[in-house]
C-alpha cells in the first residue's frame, strides 16, 4: 500500500471520527450556550472575552509540615484507654513558616505533648472529640508562631494517624 492510499485513509477515519463527535454534541444539544459552562462560553469564537464569564481562581498552596516523629501520650485515671499515639501535620500557605516549625521543634513538641497530655480519652474516641483536638493545636501553634513571625499562618492540622489503647 502506497503513502496516498494511508494518508486518504486516515484523514477519512479522522474526519468521520470528527463528525460522529460534532453530531453527538449537535443532538445532546452540548452547543447549547445555556447548558454550557462560563469556561465553555468563554472559549466561544466571535464571542467578546470581557463579557465572558471569568474563569475560576485556582486553590491557595498549601505546604505541609508533618511534626515527626509522632507522640506518644499515656493517660491517667480511671480510663480503660492508656495510651495513644498520634501523628499531625500542619498545613499553612505561608511556604515562610516552614523553618520556623524546623528551627523550634523541639518547642512545638513540648506544646503539643502538653495540649495532647490534657485530652480527655474518652472524647478522643469521638469525631467531635478529634475536632476539638485539631481547633485547639492550631489555637496553640498560632500562639506560637505568633511569638517568631505572624499569627493567623496556620491554615489546619491534620490528624494523619491516631492509635489508642
Amino acid at each position: 500500500m502506497n503513502i496516498k492510499k494511508i494518508l486518504i485513509f486516515g484523514g477519512g477515519a479522522m474526519l468521520l471520527v470528527g463528525a460522529s463527535v460534532g453530531g453527538t454534541m449537535f443532538l445532546t444539544g452540548a452547543f447549547d450556550k445555556a447548558a454550557m459552562t462560563p469556561g465553555m462560553q468563554a472559549a466561544l469564537p466571535g464571542e467578546d472575552m470581557a463579557k465572558a464569564a471569568p474563569l475560576p481562581a485556582l486553590p491557595e498552596e498549601v505546604f505541609y509540615y508533618n511534626i515527626q516523629p509522632e507522640f506518644i501520650v499515656n493517660f491517667y485515671g480511671k480510663s480503660r484507654t492508656k495510651l495513644m499515639m498520634i501523628e499531625m501535620v500542619v498545613g499553612t500557605h505561608d511556604k515562610k513558616l516552614l523553618p520556623i516549625f524546623s528551627d523550634h521543634d523541639p518547642e512545638i513538641r513540648d506544646s503539643l505533648l502538653t495540649l495532647l497530655s490534657e485530652q480527655d480519652s474518652e472524647e478522643l474516641k469521638t469525631v467531635a472529640g478529634k475536632q476539638a483536638l485539631r481547633e485547639s493545636a492550631i489555637e496553640r501553634l498560632d500562639e506560637l508562631v505568633g511569638r517568631y513571625y505572624r499569627t493567623g499562618r496556620i491554615k489546619d492540622v491534620y490528624i494523619t494517624r491516631l492509635v489508642m489503647q
